[in-house]
């Protein structure tokens, strides 16, 4: 009995220690669970065109824009997007022959309608800004980061993850009958801990609607805080355990040898890697869809991504390969992806969709935001059973 009581202690303090934080992190990640939707109805003259004409070939687009702007070069061109919809660029700024520094550009991203290059906005990813352009990026980089420099804000999410996880599991077990009952019948003496008492009550209530919420939501909570680990704390902790299990193939982007000297440019278009690339596929991969492309100077390299038609968003569509070639010869430098990569990468790509429900397509997404509104509720109630307990001793000195 006393053992069980300190473990109380700890779950409430605990919570307490994270609440703020994780109310943060939930009303966020609900939120942006539907940002592009929240983002285009907020912009929708910077995210749609207002026409379903078609796109034209990603070279002429390429050459417009980085023409109509001399001051920076298209980092990443996407290869994907919808009849109606923008293209989001990003965009890396240039050398400045005056100054010898990067020009400072405001942004670093660029929306353009495919069907002409014709240039619709841009904004900078993340900032801290409030208006209609940069809201659902700002709430973004609140829930990754809390706006935090460098890695501090990843390594508190990840902490609150860690602290959400282990709170989850403890209150599971707090939950659980004492095990000298169990013979009575386990689950008569389970099941009330799943309910919520007719009649009981405020202080009972609260305190059932705060023990029931956490059962019926746990297999989703855990789910949210073991993937949250992976993207907040991926090298420290997610990425070393996961190797315990499975060798991760090590990204190109990381381990392939930077080129020594000034920037080269590329021997062939953006077209011609994708082509080129392709036949780079593994044979299961070979029907993939063009998703992105980038052209890495420091590299050598063009970063072509293909992924399997419905990926993140019909259920179960999650593979994608990224094929890395040398910008002069065309050659295979790296490759990373589902079907190329080992059990451990395998295992790494499925926590973006199990993160944002994408896995289960839109009913996954709606699951998401319901349990990021459970988790806010799992707040409140939390903070409401401590304070009435703790009004409770001060009640009966009273009298």
């Amino acid at each position: 009995m006393i053992v069980r009581k300190h473990w109380v202690t700890c779950h409430c303090y605990a919570g307490l220690l994270v609440m703020l934080l994780l109310l943060v992190n939930a009303l966020t990640g609900s939120l942006i669970t539907f940002a592009h939707e929240i983002d285009a109805w907020l912009n929708p003259t910077l995210l749609r065109t207002g026409h379903v004409l078609p796109a034209l070939p990603a070279d002429v687009l390429i050459e417009r824009v980085e023409h109509a702007d001399r001051r920076y070069r298209i980092g990443l061109f996407p290869l994907d997007v919808q009849a109606g919809e923008s293209a989001e660029l990003r965009v890396l700024p240039r050398i400045d022959p005056a100054t010898g520094k990067p020009y400072v550009l405001g942004f670093d991203r660029v929306f353009i309608d495919p069907a002409t290059g014709a240039v619709l906005g841009q904004r900078q990813w993340g900032a801290l800004k409030l208006d209609r352009v940069h809201l659902m990026t700002f709430l973004d980089m609140l829930h990754r980061k809390f706006h935090l420099p460098g890695q501090w804000g990843m390594w508190l999410t990840g902490g609150v993850a860690i602290v959400w996880l282990l709170l989850s599991l403890l209150g599971a077990w707090l939950t659980l009958p004492k095990m000298a009952t169990w013979h009575k019948g386990f689950w008569q003496r389970w099941k009330p801990a799943w309910q919520i008492k007719r009649g009981a009550s405020s202080v009972r209530t609260t305190f059932d609607l705060h023990r029931s919420a956490g059962l019926w939501s746990l297999p989703v909570a855990l789910m949210l805080a073991i993937s949250g680990v992976y993207f907040s704390l991926g090298n420290e902790v997610f990425r070393p355990v996961v190797r315990w299990f499975s060798p991760i193939t090590p990204h190109p982007v990381q381990s392939l040898p930077k080129r020594v000297g000034p920037p080269v440019a590329p021997a062939f278009s953006t077209q011609a890697a994708v082509a080129r690339a392709r036949h780079y596929l593994p044979p299961e991969a070979r029907d993939f869809l063009p998703w992105y492309a980038s052209h890495i100077p420091q590299l050598g390299s063009y970063r072509i991504a293909f992924k399997e038609d419905g990926m993140r968003e019909r259920v179960w569509q999650l593979r994608y390969e990224q094929v890395f070639i040398n910008d002069q010869t065309g050659e295979l430098q790296g490759m990373t992806g589902y079907d190329s990569g080992s059990a451990g990468d395998r295992f790494l790509i499925w926590q973006y969709p199990l993160h944002t429900g994408r896995i289960l397509g839109l009913w996954g997404r709606v699951l998401v935001f319901a349990a990021g509104i459970v988790t806010v509720l799992l707040c409140v109630t939390g903070l409401m059973v401590w304070w009435q307990r703790r009004r409770v001793p001060q009640r009966v000195a009273q009298r």
